[in-house]
Order: C-alpha cells, then sequence, then structure tokens
C-alpha cells in the first residue's frame, strides 16, 4: 500500500504465510521456507508459499519493494492479534501496551509500518511503527482512525477515520476524503504517481469504486453484482490500473478479484484453499496476502 517503481503486469505471483509449529519469540532470526505451489493449467499467475519456522499462524497484509513483509499473527498465549514485521528475515512481533489486538496494514521501504490497534471498547486507533517504536496516531478530529497506507515518496499515511458524527470517511496526509452523497468512503491506495483510489458506499449501501482526480473530483466505477456484495475494497492499483480486490457476497467466504474493472476481473484463488483474501499489489502484479 505504498509507492512502487517496477513495471510490467501480465504475471501475477500470490505470496502467502502458511506457518507450521506453535510458538515463536518477539524478536528472532527466522528460517523462511518459499514452497511453489501448483496453479490450475489455465491460469496466468503462479503462487508461493512462505514458512517460517516457529510460527502458526500469519496474516501477512503488506510488503514492500524489497520483499519484506508485515501483518498480524497470534500472541503466544493464543488470546490476541499481535503486529508483525518480517524484515531481512528477523521476525518481530509488536503488541500495543493495554490493546485488546494490534494489526499492520502498511510497510514503507523504509522499513516503517503501520495499522491500528483495538482498544477494550472495540474501537480502532491508528498506530505507526517508526525506527523501531510503536506510537499512537489519531486523526485529528476524529474518534477512531485505521492506517492502511504508507507513501515512500511523502511519508503520507492514508486510510480510513470515524468522525464523531459516526459517518466513516477517508484521510490521506492531514485531508479528510469523502466522495459526494456517500454514505461511507474508504480511501484504501494511492499508487506511484499520486492518484488516490478506493471504495464508497451510495445511500442503497452499495459498494462503488472511485479514484480522485487531479482538480480534486471523482471518478466513480460501478462493480458488477455489487447489490450482492456485503463489502468490496479496492487494496492496491498499480500505475497501469491493475487492481486487487477483496470482497464478500452474501453467504460467501471471502474472495480476491484481480484485474482492471473495465476488462473484468478474474479471482484469484490459491487452489484447494477455502478462502484467500488479497490485501497488496505491486508494480509489477505480484499479490500478497493469506489463504
Amino acid at each position: 500500500m505504498h509507492n512502487r517503481t517496477k513495471t510490467g503486469f501480465l504475471f501475477y505471483t500470490l505470496t502467502l504465510f502458511v506457518c507450521l509449529n506453535s510458538f515463536f519469540l518477539s524478536n528472532t532470526a527466522a528460517q523462511v521456507n518459499i514452497t511453489p505451489i501448483a496453479a490450475p493449467d489455465d491460469s496466468n499467475y503462479t503462487f508461493e508459499r512462505i514458512d517460517v519456522e516457529g510460527v502458526d499462524f500469519l496474516a501477512l497484509t503488506a510488503s514492500s519493494d524489497f520483499g519484506d513483509y508485515a501483518g498480524y499473527t497470534k500472541s503466544a498465549d493464543g488470546q490476541k492479534d499481535i503486529a508483525f514485521t518480517l524484515i531481512d528475515d528477523v521476525f518481530t512481533t509488536y503488541d500495543f501496551p493495554g490493546s485488546e489486538n494490534t494489526y499492520f496494514y502498511a510497510l514503507g521501504n523504509n522499513e516503517n509500518a503501520a495499522g491500528y490497534y483495538e482498544d477494550r471498547e472495540g474501537a480502532h486507533h491508528g498506530v505507526v511503527l517508526e525506527n523501531g517504536e510503536l506510537r499512537q496516531y489519531d486523526f485529528p478530529g476524529s474518534i477512531e482512525t485505521e492506517i492502511y497506507g504508507i507513501s515512500d515518496a511523502t511519508g503520507a499515511m492514508t486510510g480510513n477515520i470515524v468522525g464523531a458524527d459516526g459517518v466513516r470517511r477517508g484521510f490521506t496526509g492531514e485531508r479528510i476524503v469523502e466522495v459526494p452523497g456517500a454514505t461511507a468512503t474508504f480511501a484504501d491506495f494511492i499508487n506511484s504517481s499520486g492518484r488516490l483510489s478506493g471504495t464508497y458506499t451510495d445511500a442503497d449501501g452499495i459498494f462503488h469504486r472511485y479514484s480522485e482526480n487531479k482538480d480534486g473530483t471523482f471518478s466513480s466505477v460501478d462493480i458488477q453484482n455489487a447489490e450482492n456484495l456485503e463489502f468490496v475494497f479496492l487494496h492496491g492499483i498499480t500505475d497501469a490500473w491493475v487492481g486487487v480486490y477483496r470482497s464478500k457476497a452474501v453467504g460467501d467466504v471471502p474472495r480476491s478479484y484481480v484485474g482492471r474493472v473495465s476488462d473484468g476481473l478474474k479471482e484469484l484463488r490459491v487452489p484447494g484453499s477455502v478462502s484467500t483474501e488479497a490485501w497488496n499489489i505491486n508494480q509489477d502484479t505480484s499479490v500478497v496476502g493469506y489463504y
């Protein structure tokens, strides 16, 4: 969820964490094994599974251009979710003091990470990892803050807030983002050209994809069968407008899709999985997530 410099969009690789053992250290060198997963014959993408020795559960949600990762895992007692980074094969966990759960959803090329923690009342507050130190970040005037992106070019964070009026809006840097007429706006991603994209819900609760133009106006794209979806989020988009989406239809499991809305989206599913959730896309269209 940060700016990229690589090019290309014809080959998809989904990197997923599936870990094998039951305990982990809070900061330890990790033995990382990368295992190819056979894709269907008609697939134009391949899959790789990354196993980290000594870790039972990892949800991968972000990556850098240098093959580093961030996301969340389980605490040693298995009672809560805590954030992690896997940088240069060093696995480090982060549990915000007093939190019920802590999550990372963004990772910069400078190794800074961000996400949010959940307090005892269930409210979400932004967290930022800088130079190894974890701090809280609440967008000014908000009662909840969630961070989903970090710009490598400017350091600006992107995500969602809930105001005192209970309305969900997006933000990027110090600016609030709200699609006119929307009941909720989700700001998910800024590509390397600085263009913000995401989804919003209309008065009927139906999701649409949007992108923000240079003049501050918004372009909207209808999503096929959106009336049957509980949610659809655009978690990343390349400069060639290839996006990665995570959605859930009524009565179904979460699924992921890659492509351009105008050309039709292709489901991204790990063979044999019950549910595949993709969370980030690079300029070369490699995708990271978990299943």
